[in-house]
């Protein structure tokens, strides 16, 4: 059973930063619920610990909460208005910015799923198995492995690295850049109607 801790919510100007690690993180399951944030950034430590950084801005700030949470063999990890929170019945209320962005440092070898609309994720590190669903947004994969699966309906997808086995395919986009040499890590890139680029790093 792991261990949630928390650090005190810190306001810096005019932005809310808040956070929390997972202690004892050995799950084989991660997921990542990215749908209210603009974006995310992935890495990997070695050890068990799971955190998370968020810094949220706009107009709903002080109301906007980070969870982590456990299922089963599966920790959750999403974020969302408190429980207790209202909409204001307003006509501005729709346009109001809702501004996350978070920064997760996961323990390395695990099965990793990141899912969202508009995000715009940043990916590094080493994992058992990352897959990462967007509709639009931005995916940039740099120094990865060991297995890498990415699916986007319009976002576009970016692999920087100096080796792989890589599938990149789009079906009403295009697949440009680099030819890379084959490797142990898999690469399965697809996209209905995003842009794929392959870029070789020395």
């Amino acid at each position: 059973m792991g261990l949630l801790g928390f650090l005190a919510s810190i306001t810096v100007a005019a932005q809310k930063v808040v956070k929390k690690t997972y202690v004892n993180a050995n799950n084989d399951y991660i997921q990542i619920d990215s749908n209210n944030c603009y974006q995310v950034d992935l890495t990997t430590a070695s050890g068990d610990e799971l955190s998370v950084e968020a810094i949220i801005d706009g107009e709903y700030k002080k109301d906007l909460v980070v969870n982590i949470e456990q299922e089963g063999q599966t920790i959750l990890v999403n974020t969302g208005f408190q429980p207790n929170f209202i909409f204001p019945n307003d006509k501005l209320s729709a346009h109001k910015v809702v501004s996350i962005r978070l920064h997760i440092t996961l323990p390395e070898y695990h099965d990793i799923r990141l899912y969202g609309t508009s995000s715009h994720v940043n990916a590094t590190g080493n994992y058992k198995n990352l897959k990462v669903d967007l509709a639009d947004g931005v995916c940039e994969l740099r120094n990865i492995g060991e297995n890498v699966q990415v699916k986007t309906q319009r976002g576009t997808i970016y692999l920087f690295t100096d080796k792989g086995d890589i599938l990149a395919t789009s079906a009403y986009g295009t697949v440009s850049g680099s030819s890379i040499p084959s490797g142990d890590s898999v690469y399965d890139l697809r996209s209905v109607e995003g842009d794929i680029h392959l870029k070789k790093t020395e």
